[in-house]
């Protein structure tokens, strides 16, 4: 077997995806700052877009193909297993709250389980902004779905790319071209004055951030060679600060209503972020500042942190107050976010991803010095165990049956009509 590209880490990017996430955490939770924080989606998509292509370009480069295979099994111990614990996680609080919830949730649970809840939303016609009734806990995965979906088809067409046009930056004009057309699809299907959540959530309408994050590594700046001149390096700076500028300045003003998003703002930001992203490629100020520790530690556990961000706001705000922002139920919010999305990296991500999972077994051959090791791997088990038996339970019907047999006829419906609705979500 081949072994995957090894690419050089970049610390400056987990600070990017730092300041994204923070942006996001600080949309869902109503802060009046953060009216645009929504656009940290965006820097995701570009941060996204440039590394798997960059990866992807060059394993190519190093032996003349792609192993798909491969790349999509990395992804898969990358993402799938921190979805999944926390979908199951929020399967079982809503089996012993609000099991009621739980069975409106079915087809969203489901959806988000196969990386199509961007697609579920908008043929339910579910609005991804409305503000009534208690709003889905699982409304932002509609982002994760649409880089899933973006995984899985952009190998594909960067591979046929590649045998066609043989170099990496001859690729520069379709790809150019794609997001184009993509840009223009959300900006003629958006409707001033209308719900806008098919051009929000669509996967047509929001590649063109995933393209210009592939554009850029097509240019390579981030390959062998990176070395800049004092003169280069305080260029790339000035235009990623710039960059930092404009999408603090859109997150701070803009509207998810607003026609700018929709008709060249979300196209800007993600101009931005990509000139961030290639200022933190050098050695310069930029990348060193973004790369400090606090930043990559946040940066490191992003993933885990928009997981659990939005079910933890809307499972513990009150469905009149999605939206406003009350100082000490956001610091409760965030903590819990916070060791939540620790836990997940120690206990699911890293294991899964490194292929540690097994170790765990290992001390309780040896006794003596492994008997914490072995305890904390029978603790996480443990919890493993009791949060999947208490999701089955829920989603079998059994802890659902009393209480939706209960509702009147009209409150099911209504329920099933607020399904993955979420207040102006990110």
């Amino acid at each position: 077997m081949t072994p995957p590209a090894q690419r050089r880490y970049i610390p400056g990017l987990d600070g990017l995806r730092a300041l994204a996430v923070i942006a996001v955490v600080a949309y869902h939770l109503g802060l009046p700052q953060a009216a645009g924080g929504l656009l940290g989606v965006d820097v995701f998509f570009v941060i996204s877009g440039y590394l798997i292509t960059d990866q992807l370009v060059a394993e190519y480069r190093r032996s003349g193909r792609i192993h798909l295979g491969q790349f999509w099994l990395r992804r898969a111990r990358r993402l799938l297993p921190a979805l999944y614990f926390m979908l199951l996680a929020v399967a079982a609080w809503l089996a012993l709250f609000d099991p009621a919830r739980l069975a409106s949730l079915r087809g969203d649970l489901l959806a988000a389980f196969l990386y199509v809840s961007n697609w579920w939303f908008i043929f339910h016609k579910v609005s991804y902004f409305a503000r009534f009734g208690p709003p889905s806990p699982l409304g932002h995965l509609w982002s994760l779905a649409v880089e899933e979906q973006f995984y899985l088809l952009w190998p594909l067409l960067l591979l046929a790319g590649l045998r066609l046009f043989r170099r990496p930056r001859r690729l520069l004009p379709p790809v150019l071209l794609l997001g184009a057309l993509s840009a223009l699809a959300m900006a003629l299907l958006f409707q001033p004055g209308g719900d806008p959540t098919r051009v929000y959530d669509g996967t047509d309408t929001r590649a063109f951030a995933l393209l210009l994050g592939a554009a850029l590594a097509l240019l390579g700046p981030g390959g062998e060679g990176t070395g800049r001149r004092r003169a280069a390096r305080l260029g790339a700076d000035l235009a990623g600060a710039l960059g930092l500028a404009v999408i603090v300045a859109a997150v701070a003003r803009s509207d998810e209503y607003g026609s700018f998003l929709y008709r060249g703002g979300m196209v800007l930001v993600s101009l931005a972020a990509a000139a961030a992203v290639a200022a933190t490629l050098g050695e310069g100020l930029l990348g060193r500042l973004l790369a400090l520790p606090p930043l990559r530690w946040v940066g490191l556990r992003s993933y885990g942190i928009y997981l659990w961000q939005y079910p933890v706001i809307a499972l513990s705000t009150p469905p009149a107050e999605m939206g406003s922002f009350a100082p000490l139920r956001a610091g409760l919010q965030v903590a819990a976010t916070l060791l939540l999305a620790a836990f997940s990296y120690r206990y699911v991500e890293e294991p899964l991803r490194r292929g540690k999972l097994g170790r765990w077994r290992e001390p309780l051959a040896g006794g003596g010095a492994g008997r914490h090791p072995a305890a904390r791997g029978w603790a996480t088990g443990a919890v493993a165990l009791l949060v999947v038996g208490v999701a089955s339970w829920g989603l079998a019907g059994w802890g659902a049956a009393g209480a939706r047999s209960a509702l009147p006829a009209s409150d099911t419906g209504e329920l099933a009509g607020w399904t993955g609705s979420l207040p102006a979500a990110g």
